[in-house]
């Protein structure tokens, strides 16, 4: 398979990605629960460190994709 198959593949999982795991709602990093005071939750902080890698993943995923588009213009490869 080519080069433009995989950079469009990683460009269009790390979007998805990106557009499910970049912005999380209403997750707070140290696992607070904004209806009980003083009270922290900690499958909420388990679950804002997955989000918070997977984000960076996808990111990761799209900066290939573009990383593969420049490697094809600069070395003609098909």
């Amino acid at each position: 398979m080519n080069i433009d198959f995989w950079s469009a593949l990683s460009g269009f999982i790390g979007t998805v990605m990106l557009f499910f795991f970049g912005l999380p709602p209403r997750l707070n990093p140290e696992g607070h629960i904004n209806l009980i005071l003083e009270q922290s939750n900690n499958e909420e902080k388990e679950k804002y460190k997955m989000y918070d890698k997977l984000s960076y993943f996808a990111l990761g995923l799209i900066a290939s994709s573009f990383l593969l588009q420049i490697i094809k213009i600069l070395f003609n490869v098909k």
